[in-house]
């Protein structure tokens, strides 16, 4: 008898393009805590990237946030690089996570300011 493998989402199912030379992603430094493929974060204000909440963006009162989406599953006990996409992109809507209180027709005029692109999808 076969044995029947369930695969989870792919790593960077999120992505729809992003710019050829590579100029879409760069490594992040993400706070301790568990990502999954398409995770939106905001950067602090030394420059370390937490899960999005409403919270944290409402907290950005001087709007120098930076939004980014991790591009693989990562977990971290300590902050940790990652990789993310953080410029020129086309993500897919459906498969974006957000933190609470946060969606992701919200996010999606933040993460317009970098030219990611988020597209409706089902």
């Amino acid at each position: 008898m076969p044995t029947v493998l369930t695969q989870g989402t792919a790593d960077e199912a999120f992505l729809h393009g992003e710019e050829t030379s590579g100029r879409s992603r760069e490594v992040i430094t993400l706070a301790a805590g568990t990502y999954v493929s398409g995770s939106v974060v905001i950067s602090d204000e030394a420059g370390n990237y937490a899960l999005a909440t409403q919270a944290l963006v409402d907290a950005d009162v001087d709007g120098d946030a930076k939004y980014a989406i991790v591009c693989r599953n990562v977990a971290g006990a300590v902050a940790f690089k990652a990789a993310a996409i953080v410029r020129e992109a086309s993500v897919k809507s459906s498969e974006l996570v957000t933190g609470a209180g946060l969606t992701v027709a919200e996010a999606t005029p933040l993460l317009a300011k970098t030219f990611i692109i988020v597209r409706e999808t089902v």
